[in-house]
């Protein structure tokens, strides 16, 4: 495979560019913004790391970490299909008393994990992921030149709709 100058190829297929890299950066920058999140890492889904944000980023080893949420991730993902509950952005929660941690797939090839302190509600680390994971696999879908880092931050009108539809159907199931 001839890999353009500006690209970086990852074993999982997945080709990112600079501009990729700036837009996932963002993400996870815009997420911390919105969760005070200790520690924020996009993986390959077989684990080869590629961005991470966080107060312990310079603390962990970053690597050996990626290794380990694709391994966690890929177990869950048997136990779902094992049990025949295999669906799209699979998700590992994990609720502490002193921190919470998140891993869900981003797209067909990346991977999303967040360590979040346990002062922040639960509820909020899902919804906050899940809208991460939704916005990482958008941006590996599109091509370089598609890519306008701008455009692709939290919407807060979603994320208000979502978080109503979440209290809406607490009460209604």
């Amino acid at each position: 495979m001839d890999i353009p100058p500006d690209g970086h190829y990852v074993t999982s297929g997945l080709m990112l560019f600079p501009k990729h890299e700036e837009a996932i950066d963002q993400i996870l920058d815009e997420l911390r913004g919105k969760l005070p999140a200790k520690l924020a890492i996009v993986t390959t889904r077989d684990g080869q790391f590629i961005a991470a944000s966080g107060e312990l980023v310079n603390s962990v080893d970053l690597v050996g970490l990626g290794s380990l949420i694709a391994g966690d991730l890929a177990a869950s993902h048997q136990i779902a299909r094992l049990t025949g509950v295999y669906g799209d952005f699979q998700v590992v929660l994990r609720e502490g008393a002193d921190s919470h941690i998140f891993a869900s797939d981003a797209g067909p090839h990346m991977a999303l994990f967040i360590l979040a302190p346990g002062t922040v509600p639960v509820g909020w680390v899902r919804l906050l992921g899940l809208e991460a994971s939704r916005m990482l696999a958008k941006v590996a879908a599109i091509p370089p030149d598609e890519v306008d880092p701008q455009t692709l931050g939290f919407d807060d009108k979603s994320l208000a709709d979502r978080f109503d539809q979440a209290l809406n159907k607490l009460w209604t199931d």
